[in-house]
């Protein structure tokens, strides 16, 4: 059973939230959300419980942009392999990043934003 709240408008974003799902605890959401420029954007809403003595609601919001989006999108599912792991890498980094901080006793913010641009597509 599943315990992942998948909010995704669109099978691609649904996909990639899909392709990070397993790097974050039970009970995340997973939500596809405009931007002000209208270009989509994947937010990722969870508790962290290592980031302090209480458990804390931390987001994530990753933003491709348009022009690498679009690329994505124009490729074949069989071809979307490296875009995955592209993604994966950099979140996984992100994650490592404000364990890092905490670690040094420095405050971790609440709301990252990760931005993805030639390197996703």
């Amino acid at each position: 059973m599943e315990t992942y709240l998948f909010e995704c408008t669109s099978p691609d974003f649904e996909e990639l939230a899909h392709v990070i799902a397993d790097l974050f605890p039970e009970q995340t959401r997973f939500a596809e959300l405009p931007a002000e420029n209208g270009a989509p954007l994947l937010t990722v809403q969870w508790v962290a419980m290592r980031f302090g003595s209480a458990a804390r609601r931390m987001t994530l919001t990753i933003a491709i942009a348009p022009a690498a989006l679009a690329r994505y999108r124009a490729l074949p599912a069989r071809l979307r392999g490296r875009s995955f792991a592209v993604l994966r890498a950099y979140v996984e980094a992100l994650i490592g990043s404000l364990e890092e901080q905490h670690a040094k006793g420095e405050s971790v913010p609440r709301e990252v934003t990760l931005e993805l641009d030639e390197e996703f597509a």
